[in-house]
């Protein structure tokens, strides 16, 4: 595994945000799982895409151009192909988590929720206000608590591999190189660029190692996706 995160193949950069992207959009509200899981879009190894997910996620995104972008003539196929592939994304996450044996203890997941703002009440965690806001976006707190789980668990297979992802002498000359061309002639080096720099050459080195284990995925046929019902 960790042979195929340092050697993924190379990936296109404006992808690359694209996806990064989708998945932080995708991430971001609130949905249920189903006590029942039919008409499943895809599946990733053992975890499935529900249809719901998937149309609560083209939702999301056709919200986000309107709204964000203020783009209103986003084609359906587009919002179909970003939504499916954000979906698979966060799925082989968790896939990967797995393979590293990750788990997110019952402190983990209080302590996660308790700091979300969003449940506070002048700065501290209030239970009730909490299961007053989940009711009022017709979710169970157990639902909700799995959902946050499976974010936190994704987190962690993120930060694994961001730790396992470390720049060659070769592509930290790059980094210097395009910073050298980027700061002005004669003015001192601004190190804050440097790094801004390094941090995008790491996350394209990151995204590159998810993508070479998604296809990974697919060669062992592994990710499914069923075009006929998105």
């Amino acid at each position: 595994m960790i042979r195929v995160i340092r050697e993924g193949s190379p990936w296109i950069i404006k992808a690359v945000i694209l996806v990064i992207a989708v998945t932080f959009v995708i991430g971001m509200g609130w949905y249920g799982y189903e006590a029942s899981q039919p008409n499943a879009v895809a599946t990733v190894g053992p975890y499935t895409v529900t249809k719901q997910e998937y149309l609560r996620a083209k939702q999301r995104l056709y919200q986000f151009y309107r709204d964000q972008l203020k783009q209103n003539d986003v084609k359906d196929e587009t919002l179909q192909q970003l939504a499916i592939d954000g979906l698979v994304t966060n799925r082989s996450w968790q896939v990967l988590a797995d393979e590293f044996g990750l788990a997110v203890s019952s402190e983990e997941l209080y302590n996660a929720i308790a700091n979300q703002k969003d449940f506070q009440k002048d700065g501290v965690f209030d239970a009730e206000y909490y299961q007053k806001l989940l009711a009022a976006n017709r979710m169970k707190p157990h639902d909700y608590e799995k959902q946050r789980r499976t974010e936190l668990l994704i987190e962690k297979a993120r930060l694994l591999v961001s730790e396992a992802t470390t720049l060659t002498p070769a592509e930290l000359q790059e980094v210097k190189d395009l910073h050298a061309r980027q700061s002005l002639e004669g003015a001192e080096p601004d190190m804050k660029m440097f790094e801004q720099i390094k941090m995008q050459f790491v996350m394209q080195k990151k995204q590159r190692a998810l993508q070479a284990f998604q296809a990974s995925l697919r060669a062992h046929g592994e990710v499914t996706i069923h075009q006929e019902l998105l």
